[in-house]
């Protein structure tokens, strides 16, 4: 089992989380943070940084994989930022995280 420390409103909180696409992580948000949002799975960066927010650990899964050809998500969140931005691969990464039912991670 992997685990994360993510930061919440709540304060630092461990998940488990699953690794679909190697650097992507997905996790559950803890029930009690934002117990009002839909949104509780988040596909995130190895390194932290979350991408989005989705209905289900399904669809945060198919928005890993339909990421997975814009960049090395294995490396640093700074390497694989510029790989995305440099690359022009912005719009590519948007569109792929929105048809995948992704909202902004604080949904």
């Amino acid at each position: 089992m992997t685990t994360t420390t993510i930061t919440t409103s709540n304060g630092p909180r461990t998940v488990t989380v699953t690794e679909p696409v190697p650097g992507l992580h997905i996790y559950e948000v803890p029930t009690d943070v934002s117990p009002n949002s839909t949104y509780r799975w988040i596909l995130a960066h190895h390194d932290g940084p979350a991408l989005a927010a989705f209905q289900s650990d399904t669809a945060a899964t198919s928005a890993a994989h339909a990421i997975e050809p814009l960049a090395d998500w294995t490396r640093s969140q700074m390497t694989t930022a510029n790989e995305i931005s440099l690359g022009g691969r912005v719009q590519a990464l948007t569109d792929a995280l929105q048809a995948a039912g992704g909202q902004h991670p604080n949904a």
